[in-house]
């Protein structure tokens, strides 16, 4: 008997013993899954932190730029409108239409006034023409700016010369009427606003 329970003490000697060797197995193991764990962790933070960083940048410049803004938003009451009444003055004998005006001056010049006040007393005219504007101060058509009325010709668009402030009546491609100068406009102003 003594025999058998001698056996039993080494038995369970040798279990306790080859427990705590697992325990301690355990417990390498925990650590090792624990500090992966701690990486992964680390890793999430500053990724974070980097996607957190590139939203602030984005937002102070988005604000900056005026991409976004705080307050009211103005509604734009007024519809979109293409412009195409100023055109380039090679283009004065091809528009579509076959009979309208093409009004030449500087807009920034002498007579910028009398051009847009010309151009607008024209428009609210019930029936009235298609009215086109050439900017003589555009560098592309500042070759086409004559100096005096011997200079003017309206025979062709590669030929034209006008005048600063000179109105042009188009028919099926070919001038019709051509007003030259500012005394010449303001006589024949009368005559634009009746017919």
């Amino acid at each position: 008997m003594f025999i058998f329970s001698f056996l039993r003490v080494i038995i369970l000697s040798v279990i306790y013993v080859s427990n705590k060797e697992k325990r301690k197995n355990l417990k390498k193991i925990e650590r090792q899954s624990t500090g992966e764990n701690d990486e992964i962790m680390r890793m999430i933070k500053v990724f974070a932190v980097v996607i957190l960083a590139l939203a602030l940048f984005y937002f102070i410049f988005a604000i900056y730029n005026g991409e976004i803004s705080f307050g009211k938003k103005e509604e734009e009451n007024e519809p979109v409108e293409i412009q195409n009444i100023e055109i380039l003055a090679g283009s004065t004998f091809n528009r579509v239409d076959s009979q309208y005006y093409v009004l030449f001056y500087d807009f920034e010049g002498n007579y910028s006034s009398k051009g847009v006040a010309l151009y607008n007393l024209y428009m609210q005219k019930e029936d009235h023409l298609k009215m086109y504007v050439v900017d003589l101060g555009n560098k592309f058509n500042i070759k086409n700016l004559a100096v005096s009325k011997e200079e003017v010709n309206v025979s062709s668009a590669e030929t034209l010369k006008v005048m600063d402030i000179s109105l042009i009546k188009v028919n099926n491609g070919k001038a019709e009427v051509v007003v030259s100068g500012i005394d010449e406009i303001i006589e024949y102003q009368d005559n634009l606003l009746k017919s």
